[in-house]
């Protein structure tokens, strides 16, 4: 057996250090790598952004803010496009029931529900860039985020985002949400192929077209009545649907429920388009994304 000398133990070690420092030259680490990412997708897509303070993040003001100051203790609907830098996940329909978010802007994106505490006080979080360069509400920004400071190694299989994914934002932030979701209500219309010269809209905002008058009793809002509904949400998607439902609209239902019915007789037939404050608010519900307008579609029976 051949002893190891001191000088070949020597040797040994120093090509096995050489051997590790080659190893690691090889691989990038995980912020190198996003880096790496973000600064290619930049250059790709020909982007005019702006690095944030000392940070990895990116950013463009694309609407000055002209509202109030952004605040992290009060809450604000805010409507959002996200996209993975590789496009392999892409939510960028601002109809999309996974574009928005109504929580504490502390919060923003994941949500008290996920976040725990408010992370008002993380440097570089990208929230910080809305409100320190956006800084008033009604505007828009984009803003690239590392995946590091987003769903890291494993992604969110559930949403599709997948792993080391960085991720392209562009976050509208409101005050002034009534004009925001008039808007959405009229391209709801268009979406539809519908004529908006054929909807009358009322003062509350809400938009109706009269399909049926209808032969039957007057209906009142504290009506009783048997109907045929449907439901969509603003990208035309069925969320809800019965025949022969029997509803008091004095009762437990929407506003807009009690304020468009009763414009039709039993027998009648009207579809309404709805802002969110005549259906289920900012805070949505168990069915609904939180501000959302909603299309519906009732024909009331002549019993």
């Amino acid at each position: 057996m051949i002893k190891s000398t001191p000088c070949i133990a020597a040797i040994g070690i120093m090509a096995i250090a050489s051997l590790m420092g080659c190893s690691k030259k090889e691989y990038q680490s995980f912020e190198e790598l996003d880096n790496a990412n973000i600064r290619a997708y930049i250059d790709k897509n020909n982007l005019t952004v702006h690095q944030y303070k000392e940070t990895d993040l990116f950013y463009q003001v694309l609407e000055e803010g002209t509202g109030n100051p952004i605040d992290y203790t009060k809450t604000y609907p805010v409507v959002y496009t996200v996209k993975s830098l590789d496009g392999k996940y892409n939510a960028t329909d601002t109809l999309s029931t996974n574009n928005r978010y109504a929580d504490y802007f502390g919060y923003f994106p994941f949500g008290s529900a996920y976040a725990g505490t408010p992370t008002v006080e993380r440097p570089g979080d990208f929230k910080e860039v809305i409100r320190e360069v956006l800084k008033n509400t009604n505007g828009k920004i984009r803003i690239i985020v590392p995946s590091r400071l987003m769903y890291g190694r494993n992604g969110r299989p559930n949403l599709g985002i997948p792993p080391n994914a960085s991720l392209d934002y562009v976050v509208a932030v409101h005050d002034n949400f009534a004009d925001y979701e008039d808007q959405v209500i009229q391209q709801m219309i268009a979406n539809a192929s519908l004529n908006i010269a054929d909807f009358t809209k009322r003062e509350d905002r809400i938009y109706y077209q009269i399909i049926e008058q209808g032969s039957g009793d007057p209906i009142t809002a504290d009506s009783t009545v048997t109907v045929d509904y449907t439901l969509k949400n603003p990208e035309g998607k069925v969320i809800d649907s019965n025949t022969d439902s029997e509803f008091d609209l004095a009762g437990d239902l929407i506003s807009a429920w009690s304020e468009i019915v009763p414009l039709v007789n039993k027998g009648g037939k009207i579809r309404f388009f709805t802002p969110s404050d005549h259906a289920y608010g900012k805070a949505g519900n168990s069915r609904t994304a939180p501000f959302l307008s909603l299309d519906f579609e009732v024909e009331v029976k002549n019993e």
